[in-house]
């Protein structure tokens, strides 16, 4: 969803600010917008603008005709912005404001870092083809002294055969003077081998200088940073293992010097042997060898050279890496390096004695040296052994010139290896700087972590804060401030485990309590004082023989049951009685008989001869009989009760007046006729004895059964007529005990068809519950007829009879057929009604739909009598094609609205956009740029560097957007 961005563009003094276009570049993708997508909007002439912009970061730019390009700033739309303006979201706050100053230091700085440790990985491959090099100019070194043997052992064959041309020896004088000026260049060329090496033994001294800048570099780190000192120790130990590999560099290097000292030694003794005999060119053979096994011994020490330079960038790039990553721990881990510090100090002074260790192995070195010495002396004595062993080789005097010149080549080769392996040294030596400096850059990174950790230090913590908390061993402090150690815990535990628990406690001991006063009727413990105090007032109450429990339980017979015991024997027992007591009171004699003469009053009565036959007698019939009363009650058993009764048999009354029901004022009397059965009142006052009155109310044919009612009936509940009333209240049924009429209310009358309410009638309305069907029964249908039938013609189906209304103010509607109606449980109430629309003005009623929702909403839909127009309040829908209010049209031929079909292929507008300069140079073509025209030159004088041509892009405006028109 897109988020509205609108306004008025002013300058500084409230104007608005004209052509001028509003260019905003994604500066990030986001889940609508591609990065570096740009989109435009062109103010108005009074500045305003508005645009509906995707969520994202964009760059905004102001293209000001007349004026370089002006860069606003930077905007950030998000799924909840609200809609403002350009001010508004350029002065908003973005994720670098919130930014702690601290948090881009650190970032910066792990850029440095993260460079530096490029620069060394570079550095560290340049070392490496240095070495790899070096590697390769010594094999060659090699071959050239295999050569060189060959040609020495050709040598010796040719000194058997000098036995045979021993009187060319001396011609051979002349060519061994210059075998001699040779041999001297090839002394040189060691020579400048020993210089070789002693600038790679240079190179090596710098490695060590540098590796030991590292070692300060990582002891410094470690001693004053903020940061993890272990990561600070791993940087020193790191720094003295590059110096060792920096010792042993100078070692080999002070191998090679030795070497090459040798090798110039014996390069001239070789000389000297050359002038006293043609064999001193074996001797300048043996020293070219010699040579050249200096040459790879300068090749092995620069590629040692090289090895430790490599391994002291790599040292340096781990002293790097480890002091991002304090800078990283800093924060939290202030504390702890301030502990581990001196921890670090200390391995710092153990590198020192490293170091020194390292110069015992240096001084070891020199004697290795001296020791190569005496290997030189030895090399002079097997020279001079050649030189006895060469005096048989002067008569082979064009062999020895050709061994002579193969040495030559040889030593001239071994020459440009020493040479190749110097410069390996030296870019050796470049490297370890490179690395030294990676080192330098990164103890520098290293500072600002710490300035980083001092600028975010933690302060001590309280109650309301976090912080550093001091630990403390009391266990009786109020201190808010110190926190409790392990111990002062274990001291608290200790003494807490001595107390017994809260929920059921075992005491051990002789535990005291108070003791309570005696009455008190509590939770609290009582004491054996306590107890003893109330068993004594118990027993101080009693008598001497029943003070124990043993008198007690004497005096009541020892019985356990001594409570059931009582109550069963009670219980046998007649209870003390008024009643009784009044007949206990009377004199008893014979033939009397008590009786009560009051409550609870008793007196006697005599008892004569028959009271007592009748009192012998044991069944009613035996009494009557004793009485002579037996042919009474059989009369009596077939007589009708005065009180009422219920007779077995027929009444028959053969009077016309049968049956009289009567009171005081009126009386109903049951009259036969000839044909009829009559319910006939009597006259007013006349209840008992009066004749039938005028009154004829209800009557029973006796031959056909009908019953006749006059005057009026009331019948209180349903009537069924030929069925059952399943109705229920005051309603009638005819022929089918759920069908028919019944009461609904005042008023309100219901009719009912098989149960089904299908019509009523109320005071106001006719309401029908069932649909309406117009059976014609096979006639034409009431109102059929010509259209110019029906304006006089009062008859339909429906018909709302003519009426003369008045006119109304605003106009009137008048509703034909209404439905009222909302969804059970949901939905919106609405009434849509079928009517015609009074105006206000004099003319044709207006057809019409209406719909009237309970929020007030109307809609109207109106046929138009005058022109014959349909006007509807929405859109019009025919089949796939939708007329829209505002004139779009919706079709399937061109897939969407016509108009955003137009906007999308047809071009809306054309214009020229913003101004592009370019400068004439005489001579040169000057084109205006891609789809632009050119709308201006300035020339003054001649085309000479200081001309313009305007153009600006020939623009179309197609689907809301701008495009620049391609060129062809």
């Amino acid at each position: 969803m897109t988020v509205k961005i609108s306004g008025v563009l002013k300058d500084g003094t409230g104007k608005p600010v004209q052509n001028c276009t509003i260019v905003l570049k994604a500066r990030r993708t986001s889940s609508t917008v591609v990065v570096n997508t740009v989109a435009s909007e062109n103010p108005d002439e009074a500045g305003r603008y508005s645009m509906d912009v995707e969520h994202g970061q964009y760059s905004v730019t102001l293209l000001v005709e007349g004026f370089p390009p002006s860069h606003a700033g930077t905007i950030t739309v998000y799924e909840g912005s609200r809609p403002g303006t350009l001010n508004d979201f350029l002065g908003a706050m973005t994720e670098d404001d919130v930014r702690p100053e601290a948090l881009r230091r650190f970032e910066q700085m792990v850029e440095e870092v993260s460079r530096n440790a490029s620069a060394v990985a570079q550095n560290t491959a340049a070392a490496k083809k240095s070495a790899s090099d070096a590697s390769a100019s010594a094999s060659e070194a090699a071959t050239h002294a295999t050569d060189a043997a060959a040609s020495s052992r050709a040598a010796s064959t040719s000194a058997g055969q000098a036995a045979s041309s021993a009187q060319s020896a001396s011609s051979s004088a002349g060519t061994a003077s210059t075998k001699a000026r040779e041999a001297a260049k090839s002394a040189a060329a060691a020579e400048s081998s020993k210089s070789a090496a002693a600038t790679s033994a240079s190179a090596a001294k710098t490695s060590e200088t540098n590796a030991a800048a590292s070692q300060k570099s990582a002891a410094t780190s470690a001693s004053t940073a903020t940061t993890k000192a272990s990561e600070a120790a791993t940087s020193a130990r790191g720094a003295a293992a590059s110096k060792e590999a920096a010792k042993s560099s100078e070692t080999n290097a002070s191998s090679s010097a030795s070497s090459a000292a040798s090798s110039a030694t014996a390069a001239g003794n070789s000389a000297k042997a050359a002038k006293t005999s043609e064999t001193n060119a074996k001797s300048s053979e043996t020293a070219a060898g010699q040579s050249a096994s200096a040459a790879a011994g300068s090749k092995t020490a620069a590629a040692l050279s090289a090895s430790a330079a490599s391994t002291s960038a790599g040292q340096a790039s781990a002293s790097a890496t480890a002091a991002g990553k304090s800078a990283e721990s800093a924060a939290s881990s202030a504390s702890t390096a301030t502990t581990k510090a001196g921890k670090a100090t200390e391995q710092a002074t153990a590198a020192a004695r490293s170091a020194s260790a390292a110069k015992t192995s240096e001084t070891n070195a020199k004697t290795s040296a001296d020791n190569a010495a005496s290997s030189k002396a030895a090399a002079a004595s097997s020279a001079s052994s050649a030189a006895s062993s060469a005096s048989s080789a002067s008569a082979s005097k064009d062999e020895a010139t050709r061994q002579a010149s193969a040495a030559k080549g040889s030593a001239t080769t071994a020459s440009t290896k020493a040479t190749e392996a110097a410069g390996s040294a030296t870019a050796a030596a470049q490297s370890k700087s490179t690395a030294e400096s990676a080192a330098t850059r990164a103890e520098t990174a290293a500072k600002r972590a710490e300035d980083i950790a001092s600028a975010v230090a933690l302060e001590d913590a309280s109650t309301t804060k976090k912080g550093i908390v001091q630990l403390s061993s009391a266990t009786n402090s109020t201190s808010e401030s110190l926190a409790a150690t392990p111990k002062a815990v274990k001291a608290v535990m200790g003494e807490t485990n001595k107390k017994a628990p809260l929920n059921s406690p075992a005491l051990t001991g002789t535990p005291t309590t108070p003791t309570a006063r005696q009455g008190t009727n509590n939770t609290q413990i009582a004491s054996t004082a306590y107890v003893m105090a109330a068993i004594a007032a118990l027993v101080d109450s009693s008598p001497d023989a029943l003070n124990t429990l043993n008198e007690l339980a004497a005096a009541l017979g020892n019985d356990p049951n001594f409570a059931t015991t009582m109550t069963s024997a009670l219980a046998g027992k007649q209870p003390k009685d008024a009643t009784l007591t009044a007949l206990a009171g009377l004199a008893t004699a014979a033939d009397r008989f008590p009786y009560f003469t009051g409550n609870d009053v008793a007196s006697l009565a005599t008892l004569t001869k028959v009271g007592r036959d009748i009192l012998a007698k044991s069944t009613v019939a035996a009494v009557i009989e004793y009485l002579g009363l037996q042919e009474t009650v059989n009369k009596a058993g077939n007589a009708v009760q005065r009180s009422g009764d219920k007779m077995t048999g027929e009444l028959k009354i053969g009077t016309v007046n049968a049956l009289r029901i009567f009171n005081d004022a009126f009386g109903l009397i049951f009259r036969r006729s000839e044909d009829f059965l009559h319910f006939i009142p009597t006259a007013e006052g006349q209840g008992e004895n009066g004749d039938i009155g005028p009154l004829r109310p209800f009557a029973i044919n006796l031959r056909t059964g009908a019953i006749s009612v006059s005057h009026g009936a009331k019948i209180d509940g349903g009537l069924a007529l030929g069925t059952d009333n399943a109705l229920g209240g005051n309603s009638i049924t005819l022929g089918d005990n759920d069908t028919g009429i019944k009461q609904g209310g005042d008023g309100v009358l219901l009719f009912y068809s098989n149960g089904q309410l299908a019509f009523g009638l109320q005071p106001a309305s006719a309401d029908f519950y069932k649909r309406v069907a117009y059976i014609h029964q096979g006639i034409i249908p009431d109102g059929s007829g010509a259209f110019a039938d029906q304006l006089n013609n009062a008859t339909a189906p429906f018909v709302q009879t003519q009426f003369a209304w008045n006119p109304t103010p605003g106009g009137l509607y008048v509703p034909i057929v209404k439905g009222l109606s909302i969804r059970n449980g949901q939905g919106y109430p609405g009434a849509v009604s079928f009517g015609y629309l009074l105006t206000e003005q004099y003319g044709f009623p207006v057809p019409c739909i209406h719909m009237r929702g309970d929020g007030g909403n109307d809609a109207l839909w109106q046929f138009n009598p005058n022109d014959k127009s349909f006007i509807s309040p929405g859109a019009l829908i025919a089949g796939g094609v939708r007329y829209n209010t505002d004139g779009n049209i919706f079709g399937g031929c061109w897939g969407s609205n016509l108009n955003d079909y137009l906007n999308s292929s047809f071009i809306r507008n054309v214009r020229l956009g913003g101004r592009r300069s370019d400068t004439l140079y005489r001579g040169g073509l000057c084109e205006p740029g891609n789809g632009h025209v050119t709308t201006g030159l300035q020339i003054i004088g001649e085309v000479d560097g200081d001309d313009w041509m305007v153009s600006r892009p020939l623009q179309k405006y197609i689907s809301g957007n701008w495009y620049n028109v391609e060129q062809a």
